[in-house]
C-alpha cells in the first residue's frame, strides 16, 4: 500500500510540475491563413537536368529540388554536340542521364544514388562500340539529406 501511495504522489508531482508541453508541429484543419504551426514534410529530393545549348556545345548542370521547393544547381561543364535527357541502360545503375553527341561520338552523364550520395559519372561514347560502365569517371558527388527519397524528374 505504501508503494502505491508513493507512485500516486510521483505521478501527481509530474503532472503539476509547471513544465509546459512542447508545441505541436502538425497543422490543424482550417489554418489556411498561414498562421499556426508549420506542416511536416517527408524528406524528398528530385533531380533534374538543365541544358543550355549554344554554338555546337551545351552547358549541362544537375539541379536538385527538395520537399520545400529549395533548388540547388550543380554545374557539370560544357560538352560538344547536341545534349538531351535520356534514361541510361539498366547496366549503368543510374536514375537519369544526359547524352551529348556530335557525329556519333560524345559523352553521357549518369546520375546514380549510392546510400546518401548522389554521384554524377561521365562516360565517353564512341559510335558503334558498346558503352562500358567501367569507363565512367566521377564528375560530381554530394550528400542527399539522410533518409531522403531520391527520384529523377520525368524524362521528356
Amino acid at each position: 500500500m505504501k508503494r502505491f501511495a508513493i507512485a500516486i504522489v510521483l505521478v501527481a508531482a509530474g503532472a503539476c510540475s509547471g513544465k509546459s508541453k512542447p508545441a505541436s508541429t502538425t497543422a490543424t484543419p482550417d489554418t489556411g491563413s498561414g498562421s499556426g504551426s508549420a506542416a511536416i514534410y517527408g524528406k524528398k529530393l528530385v533531380i533534374s537536368w538543365g541544358i543550355s545549348p549554344g554554338n555546337g556545345k551545351a552547358d549541362v548542370f544537375l539541379q536538385t529540388t527538395d520537399e520545400t521547393g529549395r533548388q540547388v544547381s550543380h554545374p557539370l561543364g560544357n560538352f560538344m554536340g547536341e545534349c538531351r535527357v535520356i534514361m541510361p541502360a539498366d547496366v549503368m545503375k543510374a536514375v537519369s542521364g544526359v547524352s551529348c553527341l556530335y557525329g556519333g561520338n560524345g559523352t553521357e552523364l549518369h546520375a546514380t544514388v549510392v546510400g546518401d550520395d548522389i554521384i554524377v559519372l561521365k562516360m565517353p561514347v564512341l559510335g558503334g562500340l558498346e558503352p562500358d560502365p567501367m569507363e565512367r569517371e566521377e564528375v560530381l558527388r554530394f550528400k542527399a539529406p539522410p533518409g531522403a527519397a531520391v527520384e529523377a524528374a520525368p524524362t521528356p
